[in-house]
């Protein structure tokens, strides 16, 4: 082994795997379901979509009876370990929904979307959330002639659609915004950055005070269908008139998605908080959260205590729907991070990362979020955000409020649901059909996106 690769294996030994946003706050996880108990509302799942959900329903009628069953605690899965980028997006492929949806429904969801970076900043003014919120915008950047193409196309998109096109600044504008020598145009985006873990464990406060019980360390074992279906846990029993399945990356734990969603694993490295001098090499004054124009995702921002989140590189999927824990523990994956941020921050060589860590998203065929209800409309569901979801399950518990509570809004009429006019997403193939199609697609993805 050479002296450098020596030096590299030690540094990737000395990474904590720990989500850097699960340090920021310590949890005292609340009680499990000890009990069988009886309620309007069940929710499965203390993230975002749950939790929101749970919020809306709330404000809507304060009298319902509301019961959460997570299996950790809020915060926890998916939505305490994203890069906390709240964004506009809707799944990965805007220009697939225009072409099967029209532009007006597509700008419709768009901006029912846009609202809610909005409304989530003023949601944590209001009730005093210290989620690190920051209305920085995002810039999203082009270091080729084919990222350099998407960012025209979504230009263009932009302006068939009715919204106001945004501008593509040259190299040296958007170098002025943020001082990378891989960058070759920009085009700013509204959105916002948040520390998604407080951000949860904050709204799970907020439900708990308007009354909504919560259940931590509550895996559903299965729901049993029926008039009044039942949410079966290890210790306890809830019947509900309605059941909101909001898990997810493990909605394929139900009959119904089993075969709908698989999970995709992501990777971040956060630093050690960045020093004067360091801060200094590099103009970046507004904070605007930084992200390639490609479809597997290379973004990079600050924490709140100055440090640098930079995420990126493989998205693997991992034989046998794979979610454990240890594939935290992936030094290649760490290894090419490592190099696309030198690539895009060669002047940070000295700046040392302390946190390495990875999760899972959930994925589905046609890479959007999907939302609907079953069972004659006593079971619900919301699941599909493809890692774009801090903005998007806002949006989506308004969606499941009106489903849950049978109203026709415009939120429940939106594309996301899956009505007479849009079924499900298709289904995966069983393994090992499913591994080798799921390496295949990545590749590919790679090599369309690699072409000037």
């Amino acid at each position: 082994m050479t002296a450098r690769r020596a030096v590299e294996e030690h540094s990737l030994n000395a990474y904590k795997h720990v989500v850097y946003w699960h340090d920021t706050e310590p949890v005292t996880p609340g009680p499990p379901l000890r009990e069988t108990v009886d309620c309007d509302v069940c929710i499965v799942g203390g993230g975002f979509t749950g939790l929101w959900t749970a919020y809306f329903l709330k404000e809507a009628e304060p009298a319902l009876d509301i019961r959460i069953v997570e299996a950790h605690h809020s915060g926890y899965g998916a939505s305490g370990r994203a890069d906390g980028f709240v964004t506009p997006t809707i799944g990965k492929d805007i220009q697939a929904l225009v072409k099967e949806f029209g532009e007006e429904r597509a700008l419709e969801a768009s901006q029912a979307v846009g609202r809610s970076i909005l409304e989530i900043g003023r949601f944590t003014r209001k009730n005093k959330v210290d989620a690190e919120y920051e209305a920085t915008d995002y810039l999203m950047v082009a270091t080729d002639a084919a990222q350099l193409r998407r960012l025209e196309e979504d230009r263009d998109l932009a302006v068939r659609m009715g919204a106001a096109p945004p501008e593509i600044m040259s190299r040296d504008e958007a170098m002025s915004v943020v001082g990378s020598p891989a960058i070759a145009a920009g085009m700013r985006t509204g959105g916002a950055l948040v520390n998604p873990f407080k951000l949860a464990r904050g709204l799970a406060r907020v439900v708990r005070e308007k009354g909504v019980t919560l259940y931590d360390r509550t895996p559903c074992l299965r729901v049993e269908p029926g008039v009044r279906p039942v949410v079966v846990t290890a210790g306890g029993r809830v019947k509900a008139d309605k059941v909101v399945l909001a898990t997810n990356v493990h909605m394929d734990a139900f009959p119904p998605f089993r075969r709908k969603v698989v999970p995709i694993w992501t990777y971040a490295m956060v630093s050690e908080p960045l020093t004067d001098a360091q801060l200094a090499r590099v103009p970046w004054a507004g904070r605007e959260g930084l992200v390639e124009a490609k479809s597997l995702l290379t973004c990079a921002r600050f924490t709140h205590d100055n440090r640098i989140m930079f995420a990126g590189g493989p998205a693997p999927y991992y034989w046998g729907r794979d979610k454990r824990q240890r594939n935290m523990n992936r030094p290649e994956v760490y290894r090419e991070i490592h190099r696309e941020f030198l690539r895009f921050f060669p002047m940070w060589a000295d700046v040392e990362f302390s946190y390495a860590y990875g999760g899972t998203a959930d994925v589905v065929r046609d890479y959007a979020p999907h939302f609907g209800t079953l069972a004659g409309g006593r079971v619900l569901y919301g699941y599909g955000y493809c890692g774009n979801g801090i903005a998007a399950t806002h949006t989506g518990g308004k969606v499941l409020r009106d489903l849950t509570l049978g109203k026709d809004t415009p939120h429940s009429r939106l594309l996301f649901v899956d009505d007479g006019r849009r079924r499900p997403p298709a289904s995966f193939p069983p393994e090992p059909a499913l591994y080798i199609g799921a390496r295949a697609a990545t590749r590919l993805m790679n090599w369309k996106e690699s072409r000037p």
